[in-house]
């Protein structure tokens, strides 16, 4: 696995030699011997082992170890050389420990006196390379240990006494029991099983919740939100920018604070939505700074939606191209030719049905159309929740977001069957929304499409960005592999619950251009947790689609302008 020596792209070239930082330096040489003495401490649980493989193993552990005990301490070892290929202080922790019981049993006679220089060297080694371990354990972490360790002395003593036959001065036996030597005891004699048993699973379990990474953060609070905020707003924003607003992202900023990423963690992955929001000029700074935070945290770096033109900045990490951002330029969008023939008969067909639309700022809903709307929203996912995490904002129709634009329709009844609602950045608009209820006319949603690139026209905005193509090149492409159409073969099966494939042929009809996104990731070695954590975070559905117990009387005005 790539440690975090693999982002060397925040160290200018000419200064990586000699003064490389600490915190870049490999540590895979320390991983890799911190290995190699667990398999050796492991060797006393095989029955058959060579006897120069034992002997070996003799000058790792000083005297032989019970084999139980052996396969508990060689897992633990090796969970915490893959700590230490993590750079976690913990692992560094668990180093040093080891090396000093070596030498305490070394110092009371039970390990030969010649290990004694051998533990002191790597002491002091260890003690040197201190700095390459950034990532320190979580007081959350260390709270949970400390609660876990005391409730498994606990379990331990009240076994003891209520079934092993010995008192509560017999603590050498019950810790003899723990560490499955099989001390003799009093009483039901599968208790030191048991106890060897508890104690291996406790070490394991210890070592895990100490390395593991930070906790994920609690969202920004309202302060941190009204500067993203104003950072959308900046000319130079990317059209996701209006999304780092979700109110379950986290955010860091960059050092002059001109631009800022929102992010989410799950399973340990830091997941940033699209590029940096703000000064492009600061775009650089706020990747370094986002990259340094999950240098001390654990957290791997990943983002959902980077721009082709970013990726320099995130230095020699891995990049896939998903998909493409469907955009529209208003300046050049029209409906006349033969290619927008379908767009043109759908709009025509509202006409008929006698539909008509308006436009309007989110803030400036009544109460009661705000209602009605959610109404829409609610019948129109079926009761189903809201998802999504990249192109997606949250806070339907409360008025909470700046700059949330809503494209409504009405039927013949004036009663609304169709909404979208448009969020600003930059010089751009974005889709967050599309909402129809169940049985309105076909063309309802065309036709809000072309009258939000009117409205666009109008006010000055130079793109609209509609949905998002995944894997449009393959869904495009006429001639395709064995390996594509089996790809494209998974796609249309997984439509139903997905919608690539539909979503990507109703955006074809507009004629739009595409703007390539990736997802960019540290190391292959992720990727198993990068899925897993982009698929939660675009399809995990997380807020019901329901209409609100109390409806919105008064617009939330806090964040900035619209």
């Amino acid at each position: 696995m790539r440690s975090d020596e693999s982002f060397r792209g925040d160290v200018p070239p000419a200064t990586r030699h000699p003064a490389v930082p600490p915190h870049l330096r490999p540590v895979w040489p320390l991983a890799l011997t911190a290995a190699l003495v667990a398999v050796l401490i492991a060797v006393p649980a095989l029955s058959r082992s060579p006897e120069w493989l034992g002997r070996l193993s003799r000058l790792v552990t000083g005297s032989p170890l019970a084999p139980g005990h052996a396969v508990a301490l060689g897992l633990a070892l090796a969970l915490v050389a893959r700590g230490a290929l993590l750079r976690r202080r913990a692992a560094w922790y668990g180093l040093v420990s080891l090396a000093l019981l070596g030498l305490l049993a070394v110092i009371a006679g039970d390990d030969p006196l010649w290990r004694l220089p051998l533990l002191a060297a790597v002491l002091g080694g260890l003690w040197l390379e201190r700095d390459r371990f950034p990532v320190r354990p979580h007081p959350e972490r260390v709270r949970t240990a400390v609660k876990t360790g005391a409730l498994l002395v606990a379990a331990a003593l009240a076994g003891s006494l209520l079934f092993g036959g010995v008192s509560v001065r017999s603590v050498g036996d019950v810790a003899s029991g723990l560490g499955a030597t099989g001390a003799p005891m009093d009483g039901a004699s599968w208790l030191p099983g048991v106890l060897g048993l508890a104690g291996a699973a406790g070490l394991l379990l210890l070592v895990i919740t100490l390395l593991a990474p930070d906790p994920a953060p609690p969202p920004g609070d309202e302060a941190e939100r009204r500067r993203v905020a104003g950072l959308v707003l900046h000319p130079g924003s990317d059209t996701l920018a209006p999304f780092a607003l979700r109110r379950d992202k986290a955010y860091v900023f960059s050092a002059d604070g001109r631009a800022a990423i929102g992010y989410r963690v799950l399973f340990g992955m830091a997941v940033a939505g699209g590029d940096p929001v703000g000064d492009p000029a600061s775009h650089a700074d706020a990747v370094r700074a986002f990259r340094a935070m999950c240098r001390t945290t654990g957290w791997r770096p990943a983002v959902l939606g980077a721009s082709d033109g970013l990726l320099p900045a995130w230095g020699p990490c891995r990049t896939i191209g998903f998909g493409d951002e469907v955009v529209i330029r208003p300046g050049k969008f029209t409906l006349s030719g033969r290619q927008m023939r379908n767009v043109r008969q759908a709009v025509k067909r509202t006409e008929n049905f006698g539909v008509s639309s308006e436009i309007a700022p989110e803030r400036e809903l009544t109460p009661a159309l705000r209602e009605r709307l959610l109404d829409v929203a609610s019948r129109s996912l079926g009761g189903a929740a809201e998802r999504g995490f990249s192109m997606n904002l949250d806070e339907l129709l409360t008025g909470y977001h700046p700059g949330a634009i809503v494209a409504i329709a009405y039927g013949e009844d004036k009663e609304p069957i169709a909404f979208q609602r448009y969020v600003t950045a930059g010089e751009g608009v974005s889709l967050d929304a599309m909402r129809r209820t169940p049985g309105g006319p076909n063309g309802v949603n065309e036709r809000l499409i072309v009258e939000m690139v009117q409205y666009a026209a109008e006010h000055g905005y130079g793109v609209v960005s509609l949905n998002f193509a995944a894997f449009r090149e393959l869904l495009d492409s006429d001639e395709r592999n064995v390996l594509e159409k089996a790809g494209y073969r998974a796609l249309h099966l997984l439509d139903p619950w997905i919608a690539v494939e539909s979503l990507y042929l109703f955006d074809k009809k507009f004629r739009p251009s595409y703007k390539p996104r990736n997802v960019v990731f540290r190391s292959w070695f992720d990727i198993a947790w990068l899925a897993a954590a982009l698929l939660t975070l675009e399809f995990g559905r997380t807020r019901p689609a329901q209409r609100a117990a109390d409806p919105v009387t008064e617009p939330v005005h806090h964040l900035g302008r619209p």
